[in-house]
């Protein structure tokens, strides 16, 4: 854009296609905020209904329910989280965010101790809330951009607003990076835009500051710097030194986020390039660069996940493989050549493929070879593209098109109540984890870690023959999978079937020896069975692989108890308290293995700070009790005993009468 907006546009600046009885009319200043108002009011009451969705078994325990640091106090988690990667990534804001949730989660539960399972709905509802802030900024972005054009930003924000793509973003708790960082990033380009329009290092200053919160957010706001470059190249600003300089910071910081992103999940990648060829990876790019663009038109066959396709004995791939590299270069030489006549088109793909490069699979990216939460910031580009030639069309004085213009207005809105109905029941998927995987089995019957998780969920609520029958279907599909095998050797375990839970256990060790959670599984059903020294070799193999994981050492404790090694299990149990000092039961359990060692003073402390951590924990009380009537404090004896009954811990009326009696 020239300064001052005052140069009469050219084949190569943004056309004007205010043309006709358009050109004659004048958007009141308040019909934008009417517009934004009811997208607003639209896409909540679409995605109401999803806030009642639970937490599903897809990462969600990663980031929130078993992630013992987004419990700590939130002031404690700013230092913590920024000096920290968190679940595979370095994404402070994003984590600080879930711990607020979590707090209020937790405060308006009405249950004290953190045992119980946040309120999912306050996760949902941040995340829409964000959501609906996006759509906010997407409309201010757009109509910025457009020169505001009120149609071109009106439909843009409707299609990102409702598309069932989306879904994902804004349905999944472990998604929260996604709506967050483009909160920012859509702040930050508004910001610019007004840059451009009047230059001021301040907006400059703000962009950058937006830009750094999104990186915060997610490192995929690194192509940030990119999206500010081909804005300038829509506005046909002279890429000059100055132009060029003013990038070099947010080209920095993309570059420090970029290396540390990679140190990070350099060793994180579930699909290595010692699976698949160059070759292949370039026809996965290919194939993903051009059905995101599809999966935006019709949203058909949406799914949670992905998978690879399956490659033959020979190496072959299905035929749209092949074709893929074909297709995407079509797809470029139609845009490439449309940029001789317009900048519109051009700028969307290039907003499109810049914002999704990153993900296309030319390196691996998890075990899925596209994802529909990469097309949540992707998308405005191509919506912004298909806005613009809608209005053009709707407007043109071709009088094929003006006669018609009402039927593609017609068309439209059917489109759109298409596209809400699929977004709606799309939400729905997200229920829990078995609505999810079950969705994702009827698309791809062979995405057998979908068997898995919803294994898992069938594990947890205790349905062991449901459970076991998806185990089963993953062995079937994948003979060489270690995880199923533990999990398989799970399933057996808690029917009680210990021999074949072994026989399970063992042969995911021999696919994984490397594998420490096989290996403390096995140990415990040793140790349920008394077979103690086998289940030591297990137990201490198990630290071996994995020295921090506390759960073997609580595991191991509870062995040590059973054998009479308290004295052990005070090792295992201080090493665990070290690391978790806010857990009240850890305490009381060492507690009894110093009560049973008759070191008293030791046990004492620790029951007392167990009840400070959790004061409704009858059996310290009851433990407390014991002591002092050894002591002979029965007067104190009869005090936490009867508080021990409170709490309906099993205190008999005779020891309750006895204590009374001697404690006067």
């Amino acid at each position: 854009m020239k300064k001052g907006n005052k140069k009469k546009d050219t084949k190569q600046s943004t056309p004007n296609i205010r043309t006709g009885v358009r050109d004659k009319f004048v958007t009141p200043v308040w019909l934008p905020w009417v517009v934004v108002a009811f997208l607003l009011i639209l896409t909540w009451l679409l995605y109401k209904p999803s806030i009642n969705n639970h937490f599903t078994n897809w990462d969600d325990k990663l980031y929130v329910l078993e992630n013992n640091q987004v419990k700590q106090p939130v002031l404690q988690n700013v230092r913590y989280f920024f000096t920290h990667a968190s679940a595979g990534n370095y994404h402070p804001l994003t984590m600080l965010s879930l711990s607020i949730d979590y707090k209020l989660a937790m405060k308006n539960s009405g249950i004290p101790g953190e045992a119980v399972e946040p309120d999912a709905s306050y996760f949902h509802t941040t995340s829409l809330i964000f959501h609906l802030l996006n759509v906010m900024l997407v409309f201010a972005f757009i109509y910025r951009l457009s020169r505001k054009r009120l149609i071109v930003a009106t439909v843009t924000t409707l299609l990102f607003a409702i598309h069932p793509m989306h879904v994902e973003s804004v349905a999944w708790v472990s998604e929260r990076k996604d709506v967050l960082y483009t909160f920012f990033f859509l702040a930050g380009l508004v910001v610019y835009m007004q840059y451009l329009e009047k230059k001021g290092w301040m907006r400059l200053l703000i962009t950058g500051m937006l830009f750094l919160a999104s990186l915060f957010s997610k490192p995929s706001a690194v192509v940030f710097p990119l999206i500010l470059l081909s804005i300038d190249y829509f506005y046909d600003r002279k890429f000059t030194v100055g132009v060029i300089l003013e990038k070099i910071p947010f080209i920095i910081l993309s570059f420090i986020f970029g290396v540390i992103t990679m140190t990070i999940q350099g060793h994180l990648a579930e699909v290595g390039l010692q699976v698949f060829t160059v070759f292949q990876r370039v026809m996965f790019a290919s194939y993903g660069f051009f059905m995101y663009p599809y999966h935006l038109l019709l949203p058909l066959k949406l799914s949670a996940f992905y998978p690879y396709p399956n490659v033959t004995v020979s190496g072959s791939l299905p035929l749209i493989f092949y074709l893929s590299p074909f297709i995407a270069a079509g797809l470029i030489g139609l845009v490439v050549y449309s940029v001789r006549f317009t900048k519109v088109l051009g700028f969307g793909f290039l907003f499109y493929f810049l914002s999704i490069v990153l993900v296309l699979q030319f390196m691996p990216v998890g075990n899925a070879i596209m994802a529909d939460r990469y097309a949540y910031i992707s998308s405005i580009g191509l919506f912004f593209a298909f806005a613009w030639y809608l209005e053009q069309a709707f407007y043109s004085k071709n009088k094929f098109l003006r006669s018609i213009r009402w039927i593609l207005t017609g068309v439209f809105l059917l489109y759109i109540i298409f596209l809400g109905t699929i977004m709606f029941k799309q939400s729905m998927v997200w229920k829990n984890s078995e609505t999810l995987w079950t969705d994702v089995i009827a698309k791809y019957p062979t995405a057998y870690c979908a068997y898995e998780n919803r294994g898992i969920y069938y594990v947890n609520q205790k349905n062991y023959d449901k459970a076991m029958t998806d185990f089963l279907a993953f062995v079937q599909i994948r003979q060489d999978n270690a995880r199923v095998y533990n999990n398989l050797g799970n399933g057996y375990k808690l029917r009680g079937e210990n021999e074949k839970a072994i026989a399970a256990y063992s042969k995911s060790i021999d696919l994984d020896s490397l594998d420490p959670k096989p290996r403390l599984n096995r140990a415990v059903i040793y140790s349920t069975s008394k077979q103690f020294y086998l289940a030591i070799k297990d137990y201490d193999k198990a630290i071996a692989l994995n020295p921090a994981a506390m759960e073997i050492y609580i595991s191991r404790s509870v062995m040590f108890r059973n054998m009479g090694r308290y004295e052990d299990a005070i090792v295992d149990l201080t090493r665990v308290i070290k690391s978790d000092p806010r857990n009240a039961d850890y305490f009381l359990d060492r507690g009894y293995c110093y009560l049973m060692l008759k070191k008293r003073t030791e046990a004492l402390a620790d029951f007392e700070q167990c009840l400070a951590l959790n004061p409704a924990n009858g059996h310290a009380n009851y433990n407390i009790s014991a002591i002092y009537n050894e002591l002979k404090d029965y007067h104190k004896a009869y005090q936490y005993a009867i508080k021990a009954k409170s709490l309906n811990y099993p205190v008999s009326e005779s020891l309750l009468e006895t204590l009374k009696r001697k404690g006067g």
